[in-house]
């Protein structure tokens, strides 16, 4: 089973970011655009795992939310990373990002505790909203033009999530919710 642990978003909040979408779709000639129920922040990509390794998952999501405290993050800018001759646009997030870098840590400290290697790449938290983006014309202009609100993102749970493939449709299914601070 295919597996991560991620920040889960209301439906206004995943309502907002397709609109940002739609916005996004007229300045570009292809993309592979999120789905709108996928839409959250990965905080640990894990991978494939056994059904017995998602039992000790559980248990790191659950350490982890009781050392915690609920908080609120703001939708911020847009972005990209380049991946070849395409990009990843992806939507930023700030205020209260040293919580969320010290949940990521606890994670990190539970989740090897059960054997998982800490993550190399520094945390960069975000929201993927097109991989495989071509863009129409640069990318300073679609940000000009892209209408963008600081919405409020309340953090209050912590999600094991497996991603799957239901009739060709990539598919985030949360397998564990567990609420921080309790």
């Amino acid at each position: 089973m295919r597996v991560f642990i991620a920040i889960e978003f209301s439906k206004d909040i995943k309502d907002y970011m397709y609109r940002v979408q739609q916005d996004l779709k007229v300045s570009m000639e292809k993309g592979n655009f999120s789905n709108v129920e996928n839409f959250h922040i990965t905080l640990r990509f894990i991978g494939e795992q056994s059904q017995d390794k998602i039992l000790a998952l559980k248990q790191a999501v659950e350490k982890t939310a009781a050392s915690g405290i609920s908080f609120k993050l703001q939708t911020d800018t847009i972005g990209f990373f380049p991946k070849g001759n395409k990009k990843v646009l992806w939507m930023g997030i700030t205020s209260e990002k040293a919580l969320l870098e010290k949940l990521f840590l606890s994670l990190e400290l539970e989740l090897e505790k059960i054997g998982i290697k800490r993550e190399e790449k520094p945390f960069s938290p975000h929201i993927t909203l097109v991989r495989e983006a071509i863009l129409k014309e640069d990318f300073t202009m679609i940000k000009q033009n892209t209408r963008l609100e600081n919405r409020e993102i309340c953090v209050e749970n912590i999600s094991l999530m497996e991603s799957t493939r239901i009739n060709g449709k990539l598919t985030y299914i949360p397998l564990y919710v567990c609420k921080i601070g309790q």
